[in-house]
């Protein structure tokens, strides 16, 4: 009986083996869901669970809040040395990080949305930032 020396073995060891097709490897489907041109360069990117508003951190030491459909619905100001955001789930919150001070800030985020009340009744002044109306005549 002839004994095969170790190298062969391994060699055909090895053949054998590459003519095995890996399972590990997976094949990745993928297309762009959306493209936003942005007028600064971002520095870091956060989005809320919902996918509904996306924050952006650029060089020009702002956030800048997008909209799902591309469009700015704010900016807030920061400090040109934060280097990370994080968002909350719900967006509630802004976390911003700046490693040059060693700090964690917390920002609460509310948006303040305009009403056309121009063909509105109101009773009071017409400049006033809030009108409250009540109509007590209805039955």
């Amino acid at each position: 009986m002839t004994r095969l020396p170790n190298t062969l073995i391994t060699l055909l060891v090895v053949m054998i083996v590459s003519l095995i097709p890996l399972s590990s490897l997976a094949q990745v489907d993928w297309e762009v869901s959306s493209a936003i041109q942005l007028d600064e360069t971002p520095i870091n990117v956060a989005q809320t669970q919902d996918g509904d508003l996306t924050f952006i951190l650029s060089d020009q030491a702002k956030v800048v809040i997008y909209a799902a459909d591309g469009k700015v619905v704010g900016t807030i100001p920061v400090d040109p040395s934060v280097t990370d955001i994080a968002i909350s789930a719900k967006g509630e919150q802004l976390y911003l990080i700046n490693s040059k001070r060693n700090t964690l800030q917390t920002l609460d985020i509310s948006f303040i949305a305009d009403f056309n009340v121009a063909d509105s009744p109101f009773l009071g002044p017409a400049g006033a930032q809030v009108v409250v109306a009540v109509f007590s005549d209805f039955q």
